[in-house]
């Protein structure tokens, strides 16, 4: 896909390299411009991508100057020379000079070096658009994408992972979770906001994990659905992980809430009915208390005062329940209905002492009301026996004792 122009310049007193040079035809993705002098020219230079330089019968020190404070940084000097300058230039260890050629070359044996030149220079490019490719890919993703060392310590992170870290890429390279996190040593020694374990899971298992893991953010807890993968070195071991986090707070927030509203009374926030009877159904616990609880003249508050009034009832009662009754399952299971389980052995005179408590609760509650006054709680109890009795049978019992008692204060 890239396309790479270069600007080749040749400085030499042999024409017929330069024809062998503009001889050899450029490979895919390639094009190039020749330039030729006898001699170093500074504006020749300036322009090149690479210089071959024929120093063998130039005052090699004054070409070399010339050229060094010219090229552009990037530009590649290559230098044909003889052996004894070769000793020469190698003692220096300018890394300036890219390579140097020892002169005399056959025809075929100077192709050959300019060919491999070329393929070396593809091989480069094609590795700097691979780069690019990879960079633009992650950096695009809204995911926080990382790869690591065998240590924990982080190679490379897309900008995802920088904002949310808040940290440049160049703070980030080459160091680990409690730096990159702002988390206190013994914190991360703790192991509390990162799990530490799934790095070495992955690695042992040497195949893609996925873990939910909390992080810490700054001062928010944020839940965190990562992938993770093992990366290979040259001889097949695991040389570090590559890691890829969707941040999914705000949707198991929404999940969280959406299973709140399936099972629970808007207005009131008890249980519903379907919820009350899956949870019975799944633990299958015999032993078991039932509450049947109907409100006495209810239809008089909202005939008299409206349903804004007779709402604010139905959650009156509901507080006083969850204040009365600490451990059980308590549910609206419709208009003023309410019922109420307790799991656990009980007596007869148990269940009757809290039948009448919850009662008495629930008046005391209505009487300080002046619109609530002419209202009353019915509350009927059932309780297993043998802890065989089905639930249906409970709440039967329990609701044909309520009924009784809404007949005693009618």
């Amino acid at each position: 896909m890239y396309h790479c122009q270069i600007c080749f310049y040749m400085i030499t007193e042999q024409n017929e390299l330069f024809m062998i040079l503009k001889e050899i035809p450029p490979l895919p993705h390639f094009t190039h411009d020749y330039l030729q002098s006898v001699e170093a020219d500074e504006a020749l230079t300036e322009k090149a991508d690479v210089i071959l330089a024929d120093i063998r019968h130039t005052n090699a020190e004054e070409m070399l100057s010339v050229l060094l404070s010219h090229k552009q940084k990037e530009t590649e000097l290559i230098l044909l020379a003889d052996k004894n300058q070769t000793d020469l230039l190698a003692a220096k260890d300018n890394t300036d000079i890219t390579d140097i050629w020892v002169m005399p070359l056959s025809e075929a044996e100077f192709r050959f070096r300019l060919t491999r030149w070329q393929k070396n220079c593809k091989i480069r490019k094609d590795f700097w658009q691979t780069q690019n490719y990879l960079d633009a890919t992650i950096n695009c993703i809204p995911h926080l994408i990382w790869y690591k060392d065998k240590e924990g310590a982080h190679i490379k992170v897309n900008e995802a992972f920088c904002k949310a870290v808040n940290k440049t890429m160049d703070q980030i390279a080459g160091r680990g979770h409690y730096y990159i996190w702002d988390i206190d040593p013994d914190e991360y020694a703790k192991g509390e906001f990162i799990c530490m374990e799934s790095e070495y899971e992955v690695m042992e298992k040497r195949e893609t994990c996925i873990f939910d893991e909390t992080v810490k953010i700054g001062d928010s807890m944020r839940e965190l659905k990562t992938y993770k993968a093992p990366l290979f070195d040259l001889d097949g071991s695991v040389m570090g992980t590559v890691g890829v986090a969707t941040d999914v707070t705000q949707e198991r927030l929404y999940e969280q809430m959406m299973i709140k509203n399936a099972n629970t009374d808007f207005l009131t926030g008890l249980y519903n009915r379907r919820y009350l009877y899956e949870y019975i159904e799944k633990t299958r616990d015999g032993h078991m208390t039932v509450f049947c609880i109907d409100l006495d003249h209810f239809k008089s508050i909202n005939d008299i005062y409206g349903h804004q009034e007779g709402d604010r009832a139905l959650v009156l009662t509901a507080k006083t329940l969850q204040a009365s009754i600490l451990d059980g399952l308590i549910s609206r299971t419709g208009g003023d209905e309410f019922l109420v389980v307790i799991f656990g052995v009980r007596t007869s005179e148990e269940v009757e002492m809290m039948r009448q408590m919850v009662k008495n609760r629930l008046d005391a509650e209505y009487a300080k009301d002046e619109h609530f006054q002419i209202i009353s709680a019915s509350v009927g109890a059932a309780y297993s026996q043998t802890g065989k009795e089905p639930f249906d049978q409970l709440v039967g019992e329990a609701d044909a004792m309520m009924y009784r008692e809404k007949e005693k204060n009618r």
